[in-house]
């Protein structure tokens, strides 16, 4: 089993359309003041430097559906069976514990099989919401989304664009100071682009909020 060293997922990075879960961009991008790091590594993996722990953010974030709060959620249980299956998953989801931005639980879903596309990570984050991805001031490129109804941050590391990036994450705004963030890794060739990335977390993302929605 592939062990990250992650982010973004805890996170990395844009949305767009799925099986319970569609991705619209609205609203403008956010883009990442000077300084921060720039090598390729997920995005928010590091602690921004010079800026505020919640930035706020450049866009307006639209009001939730209703609260559908993390606490006590194990991320590997908000897929079930037919889910794990139709994300093409082979081995058991395998519970984690971040060691970037946030320390939060956990979940990698991994493609064992010869397939290029390698995993997924899902992180259940109860210390913040999604406005500071939206905020200029991390190392990411972001856009205001959507998932099933609820308002979502879709971000990726600066500079990727137009290149075969590394992931993309898709944080969805679930309660106040939560976010359930769902990441899409590539391959070690980079067989994906950013926008294939960024549709693959938005459609994992839906999945994963649609077991949420029948736990609450």
């Amino acid at each position: 089993m592939r062990v990250r060293t992650t982010l973004i997922s805890v996170g990395c990075l844009i949305a767009i359309v799925s099986a319970g879960g569609c991705t619209d961009s609205t609203g403008g991008v956010a883009t990442p003041g000077d300084g921060g790091p720039t090598s390729e590594q997920p995005p928010g993996s590091e602690d921004p430097s010079g800026s505020p722990d919640n930035p706020e953010p450049t866009v307006e974030i639209p009001a939730r559906p209703k609260d559908l709060a993390l606490d006590g959620v194990k991320p590997c249980s908000l897929f079930t069976q037919a889910q794990l299956t139709q994300l093409k998953i082979t081995d058991p989801p395998a519970p984690k514990t971040s060691e970037g931005y946030f320390t939060a639980p956990g979940c990698d879903l991994e493609i064992a099989t010869v397939d290029s596309f390698r995993s997924y990570e899902v992180l259940t984050v109860t210390q913040e919401g999604i406005g500071p991805w939206l905020s200029g001031k991390r190392n990411v490129e972001a856009k205001l989304s959507e998932v099933s109804g609820y308002p979502a941050a879709t971000y990726w590391l600066r500079g990727a664009e137009g290149t075969k990036a590394q992931d993309c994450a898709t944080a969805v705004d679930v309660a106040d100071g939560q976010q359930l963030m769902v990441t899409a890794d590539n391959d070690v060739e980079r067989t994906y682009t950013l926008d294939q990335l960024c549709q693959m977390a938005a459609d994992a993302a839906g999945l994963a909020m649609q077991t949420l929605q029948t736990l609450k």
